[in-house]
């Protein structure tokens, strides 16, 4: 077998699927068994690689009509599955598709009509061999009218676009199965004027299933100073034991800015507050109004540290600031597609200016996804020592690069610490999401690649990309009024991006080729 998909998940979060065969009587037997067999064989190594669960139900029989239907039906009903896979393996009964795909518990999950084009080279055969694509457009046709998602899945099962386009689309059930789990834990809410970041909740909701609670600031200020909490999900502590191994960790391997300050250990308090709020609610995302409240007695804090820190241990799927919480569900999506955590930045300047587009945010660097530092720095650190006022001069006059450290943002007055630096190096996806005046939603997705040549050396956490078609970015972005904030996935991603809002029915946008 040719597939090479590699699932960006542990096999025992693989999604669970049903499959069932359907053909009617006619037609050549040999074409319906290589398919079947083919697709068995695809199936077999999707489950040794944990691309799909161990546990997927495979229909035994080769079904056809009506009354077959419902018993696949009944069967899929109550396994508890994440997606249907209905294989054409000859021109099928046109009453499959809207029996199992319109029962009432199975109507809502993704389906895929997979068919081999016709297979009369593998059979050496000038038969009309299968009819099975012909019988897929059928079922187009019935899936549109009945409204119901159907993704069509044709080619060689064997082959390694079939395989892999298989398993990319997985790996978006996935996605979806963990948004419908997703309960986000609101804390404060989007600051003034911020309308993007505020969302419709009932919207989300309709949309994903994604449940959101807000957390009051209070509560925050409470467990940073009592270590301890109660939720809706049990309880939840630490220790000035944890708080400081949080603090070594923080600091292993990055440039401390931050010397002769105190802020580092009270940020890794403040983590661990968050972090024992979101453990106690069971929030699998969340978003924090950072400022101006976290930033003001009694904490006097920046909230970005604390947030990148959550986001990398993965103590949460998105963390996003400045109360953005729907900003967090597009982390949280961005997360589960590509097996990394995601960055929450801002669009900074002029998007049409150059094909080296600049996104960055205060601090919000991701552990262990930032580019090495300058080899420059590291030596001259280890020369003088440490970190000196004079280096410290250096590294914000330009001359020298930071890419991994430990920092107070440098438009926040104050020793206030922040993680910045340059993210790895590579292929990109940026992504926004809005709630359009007709009130639907809308996504803006598209590729880029970062590089050193590309790093702007702004003493912020960014991202500084190439874009191919720049400008095109700016007229979407400006025209159609997308926000300010966007999530960045440190792979591309845009077919399962695009494949994503086809299930959802959310309109995507991209800059084009």
């Amino acid at each position: 077998m040719s597939i090479t998909y590699q699932a960006p998940y542990p096999a025992q979060d693989a999604p669970k699927i049903g499959v069932v065969y359907n053909s009617i009587g006619g037609f050549v037997e040999q074409g319906k068994q290589l398919t079947e067999t083919a697709f068995g064989k695809l199936l077999d190594q999707c489950k040794s690689s944990g691309v799909i669960s161990a546990d997927s139900v495979i229909y035994p029989d080769r079904i056809f009509g009506a009354h077959d239907a419902w018993k696949v039906a009944d069967l899929f009903s109550t396994s508890g599955l994440d997606a249907i896979v209905i294989v054409n393996s000859a021109f099928p009964c046109g009453h499959v598709l809207p029996i199992i795909g319109m029962a009432p518990h199975l109507r809502h999950l993704p389906l895929v009509v997979a068919a081999y084009e016709e297979p009369n080279e593998p059979l050496q055969s000038c038969l009309w061999v299968t009819n099975a694509i012909c019988g897929s457009d059928m079922n187009k046709h019935d899936a549109r009218r009945l409204g119901r998602y159907a993704r069509y899945l044709a080619g060689q099962p064997g082959s390694e676009d079939f395989d892999n386009e298989f398993g990319m689309l997985m790996n978006v059930y996935r996605c979806v199965r963990k948004l419908s789990r997703t309960y986000v834990g609101r804390f404060g809410d989007g600051p003034g004027g911020f309308h993007s970041a505020t969302g419709d909740q009932l919207l989300f909701a309709r949309v994903f299933g994604v449940a959101v609670e807000t957390v009051d600031l209070l509560r925050v200020y409470r467990v940073f100073e009592e270590m301890t909490t109660t939720g809706t999900a049990g309880e939840a502590s630490f220790s000035d034991e944890d708080i400081r191994a949080t603090v070594a960790e923080m600091l292993g391997g990055r440039v401390n800015l931050m010397q002769g300050s105190d802020d580092l250990y009270r940020s890794a308090r403040l983590y661990h507050a968050l972090r024992a709020i979101c453990r106690a609610e069971g929030f699998t995302a969340a978003s924090l109004k950072c400022w101006p409240e976290i930033m003001q007695p009694p904490l006097s804090l920046s909230g970005c540290l604390p947030i990148a820190w959550a986001t990398a241990k993965g103590d949460v799927a998105g963390f996003a600031c400045e109360g953005d919480w729907p900003g967090a569900v597009l982390q949280a999506a961005a997360h589960w597609l590509s097996g990394r955590p995601a960055a929450f930045l801002d669009f900074v300047d002029w998007t049409a200016k150059s094909d080296v587009v600049r996104f960055g945010h205060c601090g919000v660097g991701l552990a262990g996804c930032m580019a090495p530092n300058d080899p420059a720095l590291v030596a001259r650190i280890e020369a003088d020592g440490g970190v000196t006022e004079q280096l410290r001069e250096e590294i914000v006059a330009g001359q020298l690069t930071v890419n991994d450290a430990i920092n107070y943002p440098h438009n926040i007055p104050g020793k206030i610490a922040g993680h910045i630096g340059q993210f790895e190096y590579g292929p990109k996806t940026g992504i926004d999401l809005i709630q359009t005046a007709e009130g639907g939603l809308e996504m803006l997705a598209f590729e880029g690649e970062s590089a050193p040549d590309t790093a702007r050396g702004v003493l912020y956490a960014g991202c500084d990309m190439r874009i191919p078609r720049y400008k095109a970015l700016d007229e979407i972005k400006r025209t159609r009024g997308f926000s300010h904030h966007l999530v960045v996935a440190l792979k591309h991603i845009l077919p399962e991006l695009q494949e994503l809002c086809a299930y959802y029915g959310i309109d995507l946008v991209t800059p084009g080729a």
